[in-house]
């Protein structure tokens, strides 16, 4: 499948995802504002605020190694879409561990942030190289800047 057949089913998958993103935000907001009215905000409401939250992009993330892999039946474009997806989870679990590291024993937003950055930025770059070396796998496939520039133009489109 070439690219420019992928990029309108990737485009329909990434609205769809962010429908039901959106539905994720709205409930993390919702648990955020009931807890942070029962217990005040907190060091913690915060921490698990943000968790929450993040499960959109684990919830798309999931949806886009699903499209990928039907894209290319090649093990080592498969491989490498996996590792795309295990690397968000990565960065998923290790935001969940923040969150409990903030709730029994950190008492301060800058240690949480601290700790966040640390864990958290090797993990980014890992993402970010993963374009590159989809790209170098499968020439067709549809990079996130490629992806970016296609949703401005439907905007832009009547």
């Amino acid at each position: 499948m070439n690219k420019q057949e992928r990029l309108p089913k990737m485009v329909e998958q990434d609205l769809d995802a962010r429908g039901i993103s959106t539905l994720f935000g709205i409930i993390g907001l919702f648990l955020f504002l009931v807890v942070s009215v029962i217990n005040g905000v907190t060091v913690t409401t915060v921490a698990f605020s943000f968790l929450v939250t993040q499960l959109p992009m684990l919830y798309q993330a999931w949806r886009r190694m699903k499209l990928l892999r039907t894209f290319n039946e090649d093990e080592e474009y498969q491989r490498l879409v996996r590792r795309e997806f295990q690397i968000i989870v990565a960065m998923f679990v290790s935001l969940g561990v923040f969150t409990f590291l903030t709730w029994f024993v950190f008492d301060s937003m800058q240690e949480l942030l601290g700790v966040a950055l640390i864990g958290i930025i090797p993990l980014l770059i890992l993402y970010v190289s993963m374009d590159r070396k989809l790209r170098e796998a499968d020439p067709e496939h549809v990079t996130n800047r490629e992806l970016r520039r296609a949703h401005r133009e439907q905007k832009l489109s009547p």
